[in-house]
């Protein structure tokens, strides 16, 4: 598993170094976040890229509204208060169970030195699977126009890793 994430993992990231875990941490302690430019090397996310693709069409698509909080409205507030202005969220998603177990991104959300990493630099003890098996790992769609409304999210962190496929 190990030689599958260094083929995953762009070469200039090792994530079992100690000055490399304390520059992420302090970067998440003193910024509130930790930007790892192509941390996915091409040729993963050419991969990753060609399974979304291959896989596009079995995506379940929806729209919704919500506030930022994900929660329903408040009465004890105005309607174009922030606590209850609604945002739109237009989406396809691909849900864990359709995605390849050998994808790239399969690989790094089982992967233990990944995991190691993410809790030394989150400094937490332990990593739990998502308790939902479909939305653990998944791709989202988005053409021009749709988008992930903003939100505060229900998960103690998330990752993101944007591509234009």
């Amino acid at each position: 598993m190990m030689k599958r994430l260094q083929a995953i993992v762009n070469k200039k990231y090792t994530l079992n170094d100690e000055a490399f875990l304390q520059e992420c941490k302090k970067s998440l302690d003193d910024n509130g976040i930790v930007v790892l430019p192509d941390f996915i090397n091409n040729t993963a996310l050419e991969e990753i890229a060609q399974e979304g693709k291959e896989k596009q069409h079995l995506a379940f698509y929806t729209t919704s509204k919500h506030n930022i909080y994900l929660v329903p409205s408040d009465d004890n507030f105005s309607e174009d208060h922030i606590r209850n202005r609604l945002i739109s969220t237009e989406k396809g998603c691909i849900t864990d169970d359709l995605i390849s177990d050998n994808s790239p991104l399969k690989v790094l959300y089982n992967n233990e030195l990944f995991k190691s990493f993410l809790c030394y630099v989150l400094g937490e003890k332990q990593l739990y699977p998502y308790v939902d098996p479909l939305s653990s790992v998944n791709i989202h769609y988005a053409s021009d126009g749709q988008g992930l409304g903003w939100h505060f999210d229900n998960s103690s962190f998330a990752s993101h890793y944007p591509a234009n496929c």
